[in-house]
């Protein structure tokens, strides 16, 4: 029997105003409160409502038999709270339920874990407790952004208590092994690492409504025949997606919550696979091999690396003068620029400076409200630049 993990990641960034000029001797609003607005109503009326509808539907229907996780930025929170409260209140029913678990991530989506440890805890720590908070829930488990993952990363969440990680089934890093065996960290042995299975993630996300795809179009029978390829001592099928997968990057109209109401319905009354949430992997007893992760690994494109979101001069420029104003935001007394500081981290702001194409960047960028990767780092570093002089004053 195959263990099954269903992961979902939502992350939501707050929208940049469009910004040229500054009065330093002005308060700053750096986010535009209309589109988020709108970007937040359009989520939850398209993916979030009707999908976690769906999941307690399935829930209340097969109780143990399935399971789900999810990480939710705290900056997807705060939106939430401010603009579609209801949605919150939608994931606690399912909290309620017992069969979803709430893992552990950065608070604003951050990229801090391939700049610094000091920062990336601190993102760490401001999440556990908005979750706590939020949710009541302190989590065990953990999914960086994007599931950006070394070794030297999972030690430092190890030194926070977190014993299981997800990451990326990487093939440079596995090289003839499989994602569906656990595995742990080399210097930290009993930290256990959930490996995602992508080309069965992309199958849905990225070609689940493509009609050129040679296995258009997808249905629950099809897809399970590709679980059926998978090694049969394989232990762990682990399945991360976007959440905004469901409704939204994949849209009603495609059948997208058809296809994953009848696939959950024929896991469980297959009986070959056995729905669990991260933290349950604690206490299994298989063997488990070392995987040696000495650079950061990601979920993006083929390459699997950091890239996407620092991999061209513009990424590089604003990612080194974002986190050289980290002294600043330690002494600083001016709340409203240190938070700006925090949200200003969110990954989604360096994929809009991207310009290298992978196929996941179409959907990530499909709010895109900038005409070209160099607009939006003018925007970007108009915007870094007059938190500078917020956080100096």
């Amino acid at each position: 029997m195959h263990s099954l993990c269903f992961h979902f990641q939502v992350n939501q960034p707050y929208i940049l105003r469009t910004y040229r000029f500054f009065d330093i001797n002005q308060k700053h609003d750096y986010f535009d409160i209309y589109q988020n607005n709108y970007w937040m109503h359009r989520l939850a009326e398209r993916c979030y409502l009707p999908a976690n509808q769906m999941l307690l539907e399935v829930i209340e229907k097969y109780g143990k038999d399935v399971a789900f996780s999810f990480s939710i930025s705290g900056t997807t929170i705060n939106l939430l709270n401010d603009y579609c409260p209801e949605v919150i209140e939608s994931f606690k029913k399912l909290i309620e339920t017992g069969r979803v678990e709430i893992t552990g991530n950065t608070f604003s989506h951050s990229l801090a874990a391939i700049n610094n440890k000091t920062t990336f805890v601190e993102q760490v720590k401001l999440q556990e407790e908005l979750l706590l908070k939020t949710f009541g829930v302190k989590p065990t488990t953990f999914c960086n952004t994007e599931i950006i993952y070394s070794d030297d990363i999972g030690e430092w969440l190890f030194e926070l208590g977190y014993k299981v990680v997800l990451t990326e089934g990487a093939k440079h890093i596995l090289g003839w092994k499989s994602p569906c065996y656990l595995y742990c960290n080399p210097f930290q042995p009993e930290q256990k690492l959930l490996l995602r299975s992508y080309n069965l993630c992309d199958d849905i996300t990225l070609r689940f409504s493509d009609t050129s795809w040679s296995e258009y179009p997808l249905t629950a029978e099809k897809y399970i025949g590709f679980l059926k390829g998978i090694a049969p001592d394989a232990q762990f099928i682990n399945l991360f997606f976007d959440y905004e997968t469901i409704g939204d990057y994949q849209t009603k109209e495609t059948g997208i919550f058809d296809f994953f109401n009848a696939l959950f319905t024929r896991l469980v009354e297959s009986e070959k696979y056995n729905f669990i949430m991260p933290n349950e992997v604690l206490k299994s007893n298989v063997q488990m091999a070392t995987l040696h992760v000495p650079w950061p690994i990601s979920c993006s494109g083929d390459e699997k690396d950091i890239s996407e979101w620092i991999g061209n001069e513009l990424q590089q420029e604003a990612f080194e003068q974002l986190f050289k104003l980290e002294p600043l935001y330690l002494i600083s007394n001016n709340e409203e620029a240190k938070k700006a500081w925090l949200r200003l981290q969110n990954a989604l702001y360096y994929n809009f400076m991207g310009t290298k194409w992978f196929p996941q960047s179409g959907v990530k960028k499909h709010f895109e409200v900038y005409p070209s990767p160099y607009q939006a780092f003018i925007n970007y570093m108009n915007v870094l630049n007059d938190v500078k002089l917020q956080l100096e004053k």
